[in-house]
């Protein structure tokens, strides 16, 4: 497909209202192919539609952008000259945000408890934002009179267009709540139990049901939109938008069934650095096709500073942390509301890509991971347990591991267990479940580190323990025992490790070394007596386990009632790791270093040679150069060489103890070596 080989891709935003008659009136579709040209694109995601529900084509069913009406073929003339420039097309399209249409077919919109819609007519043309409750008007997936109106548009677009793939964005509920009558009957109809009339209560049946609801009507819709698309041009590309997959702030239907409708994934995110990284290694391992094509905005933090644009370094950052992965970027513009672009953006966009170009060559090969980090897609719901969430403590365990040069990618129900040293699990819920996999991983020999009592199954099964209720105090301790005493550092029982949030009360533990015990402060958080006037000090141990090991068939775990690993404080993390080296035993890792813990190395192994990537994991406006550091791989059999690339340029190194060593250059941001075998 054309996607197999394409790495430097675009996307300019242009959610434009048009009340004003100067919007998009300079667009031109010569001027943004010059820009494109510039910044050294290979792929352009053109927007046939918005958010806004304006097209920028003649459409029958829908209304397009006055500022197209003179020039209708505007948008197709830049498609042709893209084509001609030797740049790939994607189609852009969005679903279920058409605040036209929304504004046009109040029965097709999602109903909100809150909801309040006002709409304002000036000279036939609604002024979406001015009067509205929100700018965005959002339209249900489950009302099939709006999904009749996206096919008839799809097939308007495949019609006029000549593409090489179609994008379709914001595959999910933008809130968790949807009563609209269409919603009600299919829950009725499908679940058999009256809807409920408000949002119900977290960890509830109802609510495990009604998430479970949202995630397969979704997934429902968006399969049945690549459907559509491959039934008229099999050959095109589909892709949804799969940043909600990894990066959601809310529990909102996207998840494994959304990225099933897709050829590849990718997403646009603005998590920071370090979510980049877990990001690329999710979407590495979970994509159905390579490269998966990571997202970011060129805008400082985000698209809503307009006129901030990132600086070369931050760019380059951003750009060669996903190369480390062997992921494709797209950088995200956004159109001027008249429909300039800022040549400035794409001279800088281009002296990044052509330092990114000279690696495409060397993205092949396998990855090497020792552990697996499990991230559940669909475990974000109780955000709030005991202080984080799936999402934020596997960010942080991602961190500690790359500061420990710890070899891992990551995995899931998406992908393999096998063959990974050791899992790392954090707050896993039952939402996510394949506790079938997980135990016959552990059963075989594997190593499982996990935390949190939200999978009560896997919970059962490996402790013999079940989850009774989280602690009425806020602030809790664990208090290490004898056997556990060497994984908790300077900690101990009468100076225990603190906790800033309540954690879970299991009861029935068995077949179990216990680790660590519950301490609790003085008195109950209802209590206005206290110990210590500004703090809550350790004053009632307890019999409660809060860390056990154990076995389960040939393999072994670690249980952590508290995500130890998600608190970002390096004491935290030391346990973590402890824990972690505690499983893994004396393995041989596949790769060690002496480089920062800012520093993250990757390693390929392709059929002639292993390729090892070193990015700088920061966010500095201009990065420093870092000095030398040693880098040792693996190696079975005899090296003939080590060389830096793109220049190929020879670098010195010895073999000892079925290690390759060598010694970096100076590093600015990122560099490349292969180890010719």
């Amino acid at each position: 497909m054309w996607y197999s080989n394409i790495y430097r891709r675009h996307l300019c935003d242009m959610h434009i209202d048009d009340w004003d008659e100067s919007f998009l009136s300079e667009f031109s579709p010569e001027v943004y192919v010059e820009n494109l040209k510039t910044a050294k694109i290979q792929n352009a995601m053109l927007y046939f539609q918005s958010h806004v529900g304006l097209c920028y084509y003649p459409t029958k069913v829908g209304k397009m952008h006055r500022a197209f009406e003179k020039e209708p073929d505007k948008m197709r003339r830049l498609v042709d000259l893209c084509h001609k420039n030797g740049i790939q097309v994607t189609g852009y399209y969005s679903l279920n945000y058409n605040t036209y249409e929304s504004d046009r077919h109040p029965e097709w919109c999602m109903k909100m408890p809150s909801d309040a819609e006002v709409v304002q007519e000036s000279d036939s043309v609604t002024a979406f934002a001015t009067a509205r409750s929100s700018r965005y008007g959002l339209c249900c997936p489950n009302n099939f009179e709006y999904r009749d109106f996206v096919y008839e548009q799809i097939d308007e677009m495949l019609a006029y267009f000549t593409v090489e793939g179609m994008f379709f964005d914001m595959p999910f509920w933008p809130a968790e709540t949807c009563f609209c009558d269409k919603c009600r009957a299919r829950w009725e109809r499908e679940v058999g139990t009256p809807f409920p009339t408000t949002m119900p209560a977290d960890g509830t049946d109802t609510y495990l049901m009604w998430m479970r609801k949202r995630h397969e009507w979704m997934g429902e819709w968006i399969a049945a939109v690549t459907a559509h698309v491959k039934k008229r041009s099999p050959a095109l590309s589909v892709e949804h938008n799969f940043a909600q997959g990894i990066d959601s702030g809310s529990h909102n239907g996207c998840a494994y069934e959304v990225n099933a409708a897709s050829d590849f994934v990718g997403g646009d995110l603005y998590g920071g650095i370090w979510n980049h990284s877990l990001a690329c290694k999710f979407y590495q391992n979970i994509t159905r096709n390579a490269p998966f094509d990571y997202m970011f905005s060129r805008c400082k933090p985000g698209l809503p500073s307009h006129t901030l644009t990132k600086t070369e370094d931050e760019m380059l950052t951003e750009v060669l942390a996903t190369t480390a992965h062997h992921g494709a970027t797209m950088v995200i513009d956004a159109i001027d509301p008249v429909g300039t672009l800022d040549k400035r953006v794409y001279e800088r966009v281009g002296k990044i890509f052509e330092i990114e170009a000279a690696y495409e060559p060397y993205l092949t090969g396998k990855m090497v991971e020792d552990v697996g980090l499990y991230y559940g897609a669909k475990s974000r719901f109780g955000r709030s347990v005991c202080g984080s969430d799936s999402r934020k403590a596997c960010t942080t365990a991602s961190k500690s591991m790359i500061a420990a040069h710890i070899p891992f990618g990551v995995t899931g129900p998406f992908h393999r267990l096998t063959g990974y040293k050791a899992l790392v699990m954090p707050l896993l819920s039952a939402q996510d479940g394949d506790e079938a996999r997980i135990l016959d991983y552990v059963a075989n020999g594997g190593a499982l580190y996990f935390s949190g009592a939200r999978h009560g199954e896997l919970l059962r099964a490996l402790t013999g323990g079940t989850f009774t209720d989280y602690t009425e105090e806020k602030k809790t301790y664990a208090a290490p025992t004898a056997v556990g005493a060497s994984l908790f550092g300077d900690f101990n029982p009468k100076y225990p490790l603190p906790f800033d949030f309540r954690v879970p009360v299991v009861e029935g533990v068995k077949d179990a070394t216990v680790l660590a015990t519950l301490t609790l402060p003085y008195t109950k958080p209802q209590e206005l007596r206290f110990a210590s006037i500004h703090s809550n000090p350790p004053g009632i141990a307890t019999a409660v386990p809060i860390m056990v090991e154990g076995n389960y068939g040939k393999g072994k775990f670690i249980w952590s009632a508290a995500p130890i690993e998600a608190i970002e404080m390096a004491e935290y993390q030391e346990i973590f790791l402890a824990c972690l080296r505690r499983l893994l035993g004396d393995y041989t890792p596949s790769f060690v270093s002496d480089a920062a813990g800012d520093v993250e190395i990757t390693l390929y192994e392709d059929e002639d040679c292993y390729l090892v990537n070193a990015v700088h994991l920061d966010e500095r406006v201009k990065m420093p150069t870092l000095a030398p550091f040693e880098i040792g791989v693996r190696c079975e059999g005899s090296v003939k060489g080590v060389e830096l690339l793109p220049d190929k340029t020879p670098v010195p190194f010895e073999a000892r103890d079925g290690y390759v060593y060598f010694k970096t250059a100076p590093m600015h941001v990122f560099d490349m070596y292969r180890i010719l075998k």
